[in-house]
């Protein structure tokens, strides 16, 4: 008996848009569907706060920002996974500015990157969140979720 070496499935879904493929997504396109709501949090802040910020708002990134209001670094759940909880320090205790990722760390992308190159960023930064920006302001944040949804 003989199996066959390549299946074709064709699949559609009659209540989604369908997007045609000469059509690109772009950063903007996504911003301009989910939202640009920028979270943010001082550096200063504990890490429970900025928990606390991350549940209320049912995110996974916020922006760190300093009393000027630039932006100092960013903020994951996997940043504190890593540098708070798995060593067993207190969040109560220790400050946001000591476990985020520091500005000149931050991978990003702009309004102009189509989503072939958000997804490849992504992968290949093992990263689940992108800051946006157009120009030199910060424009938004897309997760992996929004690039998920996009593409259903």
């Amino acid at each position: 008996m003989q199996f066959p070496v390549h299946l074709t499935m064709n699949l559609t879904f009659p209540n989604l848009p369908q997007i045609k493929k000469e059509q690109y997504m772009y950063a903007k396109d996504i911003l301009d569907i989910k939202g640009r709501k920028i979270y943010s949090i001082l550096e200063d802040a504990t890490v429970y706060d900025a928990i606390a910020e991350l549940a209320k708002n049912k995110i996974g990134l916020l922006i760190i920002k300093n009393s000027t209001g630039t932006i100092t670094g960013v903020l994951s759940e996997r940043d504190i996974v890593r540098k708070c909880v798995h060593p067993k320090k207190d969040p109560v205790q220790m400050k946001v500015k000591e476990i985020m990722t520091p500005s000149k760390e931050i991978v990003m992308a702009t309004e102009e990157d189509d989503l072939q190159s958000l997804m490849n960023t992504m992968t290949e930064k093992r990263i689940r969140h992108l800051p946006i920006y157009d120009g030199m302001n910060l424009s938004g944040v897309i997760s992996i979720g929004d690039i998920i949804k996009t593409m259903l």
